[in-house]
């Protein structure tokens, strides 16, 4: 009995022990999953952290990004800014060079002479005239030759609208800076017809002129202008010679005596007047100035101050006024008090002195401005 109770007691002390024994064991397990678990907390903190920074630094990527795709915004802004402060001193300090300009950007830059209208070109000849128009069914018309130097200019021009034929050759009078190459194109080019005013004046350079027309067999016609007067040229177009009116005193003036062209195709116009000076002027205000109505105007006598009145400028109104003249010429054209009167007037003024050829094209209902050759 004792023996059973010992070994009982036994049995007890060692589940005791046992208990005590999975106790430690158990605790010390619980320690080590809570030691692993505060780890993979800790690490999951770290990693938390590590992909709030990856986020961080790519939004700073972004944002990066962001601000150098903002760099070339800055950049053009800066350019138009800057163009449009340059444009600006430009119509201060030289409008016939701001209208050129933004003439030519409107025009599309590069001029086709064969577009349905009115082409007209203002050859850069110097202190000279010589005027090309092209017809919409491609009837050709020169005015004027400038000087005897001026032929390789006009050739020059000539060849590269592929131009062999002239229709119409018009002398607006005979002073040399006008008809100083017409010998050499008529010698050179096939010529329908040839006008001049009676009006003229014996100079080598005319005689010339006249021995040339005469070998070659063209038809020459003096001719006056006035209301009926016309020219046929192209069925779409109206060519009016206005002036020199017959019966007029003219005082002899070989300008005055200048012949006066009016070319109108549709609603629009040009009026090219030679070396016509105030006299002229006069005479066809009172023969009847709404004739004079133009939307483009070839200035006379160069921009001299003998010519351009203020009543002959507010009658034929024009929108664009061109000026051929020669650069740093003798003579001092545009003379200061022609440039006054235009610069009260609302036009477009285009000098070949500082812009070479200026072209345009006519279509009936505006006028635009063509390539601009730049010396």
């Amino acid at each position: 009995m004792e023996e059973k109770e010992r070994k009982k007691k036994k049995d007890k002390a060692e589940n005791k022990a046992d208990n005590k024994k999975n106790k430690h064991k158990k605790d010390k397990q619980s320690e080590k999953e809570k030691k692993h678990a505060d780890e993979n907390k800790k690490t999951k903190t770290e990693l938390d952290a590590g992909a709030a920074n990856i986020e961080k630094n790519a939004e700073g990527d972004k944002s990066s990004k962001e601000d150098s795709g903002r760099k070339p915004d800055i950049t053009k802004r800066i350019i138009i800014a800057a163009a449009a402060i340059a444009l600006g001193l430009l119509f201060v300090f030289d409008p016939e060079l701001f209208y050129s300009f933004i003439g030519s950007i409107e025009s599309g830059a590069e001029e086709e002479m064969h577009q349905s209208g009115l082409y007209a070109a203002f050859i850069d000849v110097g202190q000279g005239d010589s005027i090309l128009l092209v017809s919409p069914n491609g009837k050709t018309m020169l005015i004027d030759a400038g000087t005897p130097d001026s032929f390789n200019s006009i050739e020059s021009f000539l060849n590269e609208k592929e131009i062999k034929k002239l229709d119409v050759v018009i002398a607006t009078h005979t002073h040399s800076d006008h008809i100083g190459s017409m010998k050499r194109i008529i010698d050179d080019y096939s010529v329908g017809r040839f006008y001049m005013p009676e009006a003229v004046n014996t100079t080598t350079t005319f005689d010339k002129l006249l021995s040339s027309l005469e070998r070659k067999k063209v038809k020459v016609k003096a001719i006056w202008g006035g209301k009926k007067s016309t020219i046929n040229w192209d069925d779409d177009v109206e060519v009016r010679v206005l002036s020199p009116i017959k019966g007029n005193d003219y005082e002899q003036n070989l300008n005055d005596m200048s012949l006066v062209v009016k070319v109108t195709y549709g609603e629009t116009s040009l009026l090219l007047t030679g070396d016509a000076e105030k006299t002229a002027e006069a005479i066809m205000l009172k023969n009847d100035a709404g004739l004079l109505k133009a939307n483009v105007l070839k200035l006379g006598h160069h921009g001299s101050s003998t010519s351009s009145s203020k009543a002959f400028l507010d009658a034929v109104s024009p929108d664009i006024v061109v000026i051929s003249v020669g650069a740093d010429n003798n003579y001092g054209h545009p003379h200061k008090e022609t440039m006054e009167r235009l610069s009260k007037m609302d036009v477009k003024v285009y000098r070949t002195d500082k812009l070479g050829t200026v072209c345009m094209m006519l279509d009936g209902k505006e006028v635009k401005l063509l390539d601009i050759s730049k010396k």
